[in-house]
């Protein structure tokens, strides 16, 4: 997750990039203090081509969609062109959702799985991505069932575990393991739990009506209120509203397919299709608490049993080589100090790009002082000239600003990486033991109460 002052910075840039036009983003120009300017992407920049039958598509869901009624569900013909649209969508193009409340635009924060949330034109230089069309296919309930198989493949198993006997990449065991397929699997539970918090948040109500001939208002609607009320620049109102519109229909139509096909979570809990209790299947997904996917799960186990799934079999994928899961799995410090001497040989551009932000994105995964993060972006703005020309590179990168930084490492100045794997495991050992430690049950002295009869 973005934390800080990073995301005050960015937020605040962020509805004139990626929210107006599709597969638009904005990025940091990283330099060496918190006053980097922040570079925003035009029209015509966007991070892969859009062809007219693409566009065609959007102003069909234009047509049959809007305006959104968000307390009222979807109709056939609006779902049957989302159905067009969104599966030729890339997956990294919906992982935040902005909302526009009494203090201005801000990130609206729910709970996440782990995949990584962060994304600029650097990661699409590869064009091989995954899109939506990847992830709702028509193989989500044969995936659920190979999903079954690979959690309780032994070899499978000991590469994803707390402590492996096994550290680096094993793409020996890919098929084994089916690492593209559990990837797959893992960004759809990701999606769904998304989806669900987002139509759920969006449709909360938040206002109470002054007399009984006025609506009360959901959050959707508030911050559209709110837009029209504070905003003045009629480009970025704009922006804002057709942002919000887009998450709220691309939430709809991930949670229809959710609803559909459930959840399989590990050890094999499987979750049902909601039908109401009028009869309506998964075309009726207002969502409401007692209308999540994962029906029967209650409260923390539900998430705790979701959040182990999904880790669980995006590190199956990523130690198994799988490239998507690789670049959308959270590079926290666990996967890093695992994989990060073979990452730095497969994927070295993005892990200084990771490195480089890690002195934004809150507690050190990489374990830099700001000289050293600063190296980082050193590195990852010469090798994204090397990749892509220097014109691109300095969209994301300020290169007088690390003048420095480039000249040392120019000069064969030396670069420390990530954990090594002998921190990793005593660090692995110390989180396990003091883990055990908070679980072992109290005596009666420790628990009793300091107040006084």
């Amino acid at each position: 997750m973005i934390h800080g002052s990073f995301i005050r910075v960015f937020t605040s840039f962020i509805l004139l990039g990626l929210v107006f036009v599709p597969h638009t983003n904005a990025s940091p120009v990283i330099g060496v203090d918190d006053s980097a300017t922040i570079w925003v992407h035009s029209d015509s920049e966007q991070f892969i081509p859009v062809t007219e039958e693409h566009r065609a598509a959007w102003e069909r869901v234009i047509e049959a969609c809007l305006p959104l009624n968000t307390h009222t569900a979807l109709s056939a013909r609006c779902m049957s062109a989302l159905g067009e649209y969104f599966p030729n969508e890339p997956v990294w193009s919906y992982n935040y959702l902005s909302i526009y409340d009494w203090t201005g635009s801000d990130w609206l924060r729910l709970d996440e799985l782990h995949q990584r949330r962060f994304y600029t034109p650097a990661d699409f230089l590869n064009n091989d991505f995954p899109y939506w069309r990847d992830i709702f296919d028509d193989q989500i309930e044969q995936r659920q069932e190979l999903f079954l198989r690979v959690v309780s493949d032994f070899a499978c198993q000991e590469i994803a575990s707390i402590l492996p006997k096994k550290y680096g990449m094993h793409a020996e065991l890919a098929e084994q393991c089916a690492a593209r397929e559990m990837y797959q699997y893992a960004a759809y539970l990701s999606a769904c739990f998304d989806a669900t918090q987002r139509l759920t948040k969006l449709q909360e109500i938040v206002t109470k009506p002054p007399n009984p001939v006025d609506r009360a208002l959901n959050l959707f609607e508030v911050n559209f209120q709110k837009l029209d009320e504070n905003e003045a620049d009629k480009a970025l109102r704009a922006a804002a509203k057709h942002h919000m519109e887009k998450i709220y229909l691309h939430a709809s139509w991930v949670a229809s397919h959710c609803h559909e096909h459930g959840l399989v979570l590990r050890p094999g809990v499987t979750t049902q299709a909601y039908t109401s209790p009028s009869g309506q299947t998964f075309d009726s997904y207002t969502t409401t608490h007692e209308k999540l996917p994962w029906l029967g799960l209650k409260g923390k186990n539900a998430l705790a049993l979701l959040t182990d799934t999904h880790e669980f079999i995006m590190k199956i994928a990523m130690k198994s080589g799988d490239d998507w899961a690789i670049r959308s799995g959270l590079l926290d410090s666990t996967i890093v100090g695992d994989l990060g001497e073979d990452l730095m040989q497969s994927h070295p551009l993005l892990m200084y790009r990771m490195m480089c932000l890690d002195g934004n994105l809150g507690p050190s995964v990489f374990r830099l002082t700001d000289e050293r993060t600063h190296r980082y972006c050193a590195k990852a703005y010469l090798l994204l000239v090397e990749a892509a020309g220097e014109e691109f590179a300095r969209r994301e990168y300020n290169p007088e600003r690390l003048a420095e930084q480039i000249q040392y490492i120019e000069d064969g100045g030396s670069l420390y990486t990530s954990y090594t794997l002998a921190v990793l495991r005593e660090k692995l050992t110390i989180k396990i033991q003091l883990q055990l430690e908070n679980e072992k049950p109290r005596k009666p002295s420790e628990t009793r109460s300091n107040k006084t009869p």
